[in-house]
């Protein structure tokens, strides 16, 4: 007879992995969609012009208190990989690594060429013209993401599913995904740079999460980094003309 005293979504009653993979796609979709809705309403109600930059403290705290859901939901899946101590060392091992993060967006990425106006796009994404207090609430969003990166991909492979078809799978979604950029407004070579990416990230997670010891340090230390280099990349490429200084 099933436990049934686990106060989990996935505890009531023992699914099979297959029905386990797809009830863990649709709570992420749904808890993505209701995040998403959830942080615009945030920004609308307070007429935020940028919700990372003009309340990073309030949208830090937003997606952890997020990824703490998250953590709960997936809490069997999670069981063998969340313990104290392994958060402990993913704490230690992951804080210098963001301290450099940190240092880099508070002291590098100032001293490169701002982005110019004239050469931005006409609907330009957040970063671009973020402060450093930008990143503070994404490295949240990341660490959420990468929650629910991590239960898709572990589910997928308690399904009996190869490492090679997983990687397929989540590269299509991840594309696929950022693909429907181009309905916000963005323009075609932003759409495409980071669908590509996101392709090419989907193809490598599977593997950093099953086969290698600490696959969740990898993957979002890797997810950071794509930020940190695409800001780098931007400030250069659509720096302020000569001529306009």
């Amino acid at each position: 007879m099933p436990n049934t005293r686990v106060a989990s979504l996935f505890a009531v009653g023992p699914p099979r992995p297959a029905q386990m993979l797809g009830l863990v796609i649709v709570t992420v979709a749904v808890l993505w969609t209701v995040s998403s809705w959830c942080y615009y309403a945030l920004v609308n109600g307070w007429s935020f012009e940028s919700g990372y930059d003009d309340a990073p403290i309030l949208f830090t705290g937003f997606y952890l208190v997020w990824s703490a859901v998250a953590l709960a939901l997936f809490r069997p899946l999670f069981s063998m990989h969340v313990t104290l101590r392994r958060i402990m060392g993913h704490i230690v091992a992951l804080l210098p690594i963001l301290l450099i993060y940190g240092a880099f967006v508070t002291l590098v990425l100032p001293l490169l060429p701002d982005v110019s106006e004239v050469r931005a796009p006409p609907n330009p994404p957040e970063f671009m013209f973020a402060s450093a207090w930008y990143y503070l609430p994404k490295s949240a969003d990341i660490l959420f993401q990468q929650t629910l990166v991590a239960a898709m991909v572990l589910s997928a492979h308690r399904a009996g599913f190869r490492l090679r078809l997983i990687s397929i799978g989540m590269a299509v979604m991840f594309g696929g995904f950022h693909l429907m950029l181009i309905f916000d407004g963005f323009t075609s070579l932003y759409v495409a740079r980071f669908t590509i990416a996101a392709a090419i990230f989907g193809l490598v997670i599977p593997y950093l999460y099953l086969r290698t010891r600490y696959g969740f340090r990898w993957a979002y230390g890797l997810h950071w980094s794509f930020y940190a280099v695409d800001a780098a990349v931007t400030h250069v490429v659509l720096a302020v003309p000569p001529w306009m200084n």
